[in-house]
């Protein structure tokens, strides 16, 4: 059944899964009849909370093999591995099956959007559409359609997404994952290109210089870090619908359940013809603040806890669950160009 064809195609899918900082942080082995999953920890942010982006970026991967594998008429079954560490974080087995897939055919076609969107709100049976895209799933989506929420959820990304350049130990790993050259991106295969963030051309000079920290200070000591923290959050105010994507408990599992959830909604709302583009900083250091607040300065601690209170009224009902991805939903007519930089199968197979 698991042929090394199959293999490949599957190994191929999961390639295609989102991962935050595109750093693919996963490794599958062929084990007998089983694909087995692993966490590739030389991929993981050492600055990742938890490693809940690890865990939600693996979740995606493993819904896109599950979903291949139906298109091949192969149901899979997801078993978690909670505890034993330099084992198999999940264990996939396959039978023949009759599980249907309507989203399968669009793992190639998703991607993140960066352009404006339109100010045209979801319609009440579309946010239908994909709160039941995710039933099965051990989690769960939380909306907004007020342009009121989204000025409010912009100023919050706004006023907590300039911390990444401010807070040394977050500035250096994202230099670190940065690809200046295309023999960086030959090189590695994963992390961030200037291109995949959209950044303009005329800019990418300036933004290289930032790399080095007494650039840097001095840029962010005139506020300009601030500033562009605004403007990259602006586009948050126009949307059709923005969604948390929460986990129902604060655990490797039930981030992998989350992202897996994530990866479903996506393909759904492509299949749908939408645009999409995910915020994973308030998720972040809204959890990062409650686990590990002393891994930011006081002063970062003091601002983002001012988020708190108004983030979750926006999301009432997300109080007693766990902030996992937030997503910018809507019609647009210009798509940004999907990123390429993806690792090999050969990179993916864990021997």
């Amino acid at each position: 059944m698991m042929t090394d064809v199959l293999f490949q195609e599957l190994l191929e899918a999961a390639s295609l899964a989102p991962s935050a900082d595109n750093m693919q942080p996963w490794e599958f082995r062929k084990y007998n009849e089983t694909i087995e999953v692993y966490c590739a920890k030389s991929r993981a942010l050492p600055t990742d909370v938890m490693n809940m982006f690890v865990w939600i970026s693996i979740g995606a991967a493993i819904q896109n093999i599950t979903l291949a594998a139906a298109k091949q008429g192969l149901d899979a079954d997801v078993t978690y591995n909670s505890t034993k560490e330099n084992e198999p974080v999940a264990v996939i087995t396959f039978k023949t099956g009759i599980t249907k897939t309507d989203v399968a055919g669009l793992i190639g076609l998703r991607c993140t959007n960066r352009s404006p969107f339109k100010a045209e709100p979801l319609e009440a049976n579309i946010i239908e559409q994909l709160n039941q895209s995710i039933q099965g799933y051990k989690a769960n989506l939380h909306w907004t359609t007020s342009a009121t929420d989204f000025n409010r959820i912009a100023y919050m990304d706004a006023h907590s997404s300039y911390i990444r350049l401010e807070h040394k130990p977050l500035h250096d790993e994202l230099f670190s994952i940065l690809r200046f050259t295309h023999k960086d991106m030959e090189k590695f295969r994963y992390g961030l290109t200037f291109e995949s963030l959209d950044v303009p051309k005329f800019a990418v000079s300036f933004a290289k210089m930032l790399q080095y920290w007494s650039v840097n200070q001095m840029v962010s000591n005139l506020g300009i870090g601030r500033l562009v923290a605004k403007q990259l959050s602006n586009k948050l105010r126009t949307a059709g619908g923005i969604c948390l994507v929460t986990a129902l408990e604060r655990n490797k599992i039930a981030y992998m359940e989350a992202g897996r959830a994530m990866e479903q909604l996506w393909l759904k709302a492509t299949a749908l013809g939408l645009s999409v583009q995910p915020y994973g900083v308030l998720p972040q250091y809204l959890t990062k603040i409650d686990v590990e607040q002393e891994t930011f300065l006081p002063r970062y601690v003091s601002a983002l806890e001012k988020h708190r209170k108004p983030f979750y009224s926006i999301f009432p009902d997300a109080k007693n669950e766990h902030p996992a991805i937030v997503f910018r939903v809507g019609y647009s007519d210009k798509q940004s160009k999907r990123s390429d930089m993806r690792l090999l199968n050969t990179q993916l197979n864990c021997k």
